[in-house]
C-alpha cells in the first residue's frame, strides 16, 4: 500500500482531493518550503512539487518565469531533494508527487534519481516530456525504490495510448483537461464527462484535472464532470508573492468544494 490509498479512500468516501502545485525554490527554498507547510496545513490531500527548469515545456509563462527566478537564485536538484524531506517531516500520510522533465532525471542518472526519490519521501514521479513508449528506461529504477510513474492523459489519448498508459501507471492519471499549457483558461470542452469516463474505463486509478484550473467554480465543474480531485498549478504560483494568508484561504475554498 503507498500514501496514494489515503487520496484514494478519500474519494471512494464520496469526496474530491485537492493537490496544489508547489514550485521548490520560488522566490527561494524558504519560502517554497512555508508555502508547501500552509497547504499542508489548510488541508491538502497530497502536493505536487516541481523542479524548475528553463525551458518548461508543458507549463506557460507564469511557471516559466518563476523557475527563472528560482534558477537564478540558486536552485540545485540536491537542494531540492533536502527541500522535499522537509516537506515529508510535515506529513506522513499525504502523498507527495515530483513533476520535473526527462533530462533532469537522465543528468542526475536513472538509478540515482529514483533512489533520492525514495529517500526524500516521495511516492510518485510525473515526467510530462516521457510518454510511456519510454517508460521502460526508468520503470525498472522506479519500481525498485517504490515510487509509482504518474502519466497524463489527454482529449486526444486514443483508447491504444490509454492502455499503454495503463500498463505503467500508479497513484493516479493526471488529465489535461484541454490542449496546451498550464494556466488559466475561462471555458473547457463540452465533452469533459466522456473524456473522464473513457479514462476511468480502462485505468483504474483516481482522475485528477489539472492545466488551466485556478477558481473553485472551474473546480466544481471538473468534479461535476467526473473528475475525482484537481491540481492547482500557476494559481499557487502567483499567489506566492501576495503571502502565505491568501494561499491560506485559496486552499481552504478548493479542500471544501
Amino acid at each position: 500500500m503507498t500514501r496514494y490509498s489515503f487520496i484514494t479512500q478519500k474519494i471512494k468516501t464520496g469526496g474530491h482531493v485537492y493537490m496544489p502545485y508547489v514550485l521548490l525554490g520560488y522566490p527561494d527554498i524558504d519560502t517554497s518550503f512555508s508555502v508547501a507547510r500552509t497547504l499542508i496545513d489548510n488541508g491538502a490531500h497530497g502536493l505536487e512539487l516541481g523542479f524548475p527548469f528553463r525551458d518548461p515545456v508543458a507549463d506557460g509563462p507564469v511557471i516559466e518565469k518563476a523557475s527563472n527566478t528560482a534558477l537564478d537564485n540558486g536552485f540545485t536538484v540536491d537542494n531540492g531533494f533536502e527541500v522535499i524531506s522537509k516537506i515529508r517531516s510535515l506529513s506522513l500520510e499525504i502523498p507527495l508527487t515530483l513533476m520535473l522533465y526527462y533530462n533532469m532525471v537522465l543528468a542526475r542518472g536513472v538509478d540515482k534519481f529514483f533512489a533520492d526519490c525514495k529517500s526524500s519521501g516521495l511516492d510518485g514521479v510525473l515526467i510530462p516530456d516521457m510518454p510511456p513508449e519510454r517508460a521502460d528506461t526508468v520503470v525498472e529504477a522506479a519500481k525498485e525504490n517504490g515510487i509509482e510513474l504518474i502519466f497524463i492523459a489527454a482529449p486526444t489519448s486514443t483508447t491504444d495510448r490509454l492502455d499503454l498508459i495503463a500498463q505503467y501507471a500508479g497513484g493516479f492519471i493526471y488529465v489535461v483537461t484541454r490542449m496546451g499549457i498550464t494556466g488559466s483558461v475561462e471555458s473547457y470542452s463540452d465533452k469533459l464527462t466522456e473524456l473522464f469516463a473513457a479514462i476511468k474505463s480502462h485505468i483504474d486509478l483516481p482522475v485528477i484535472a489539472g492545466f488551466g484550473i485556478s477558481t473553485p467554480e472551474q473546480a466544481r465543474k471538473m468534479i461535476k464532470a467526473g473528475a475525482d480531485g484537481i491540481i492547482t498549478g500557476s494559481k499557487i504560483v502567483e499567489m506566492t508573492p501576495q503571502g502565505l494568508d491568501v494561499i491560506a484561504h485559496h486552499t481552504r475554498e478548493m479542500v471544501s468544494l
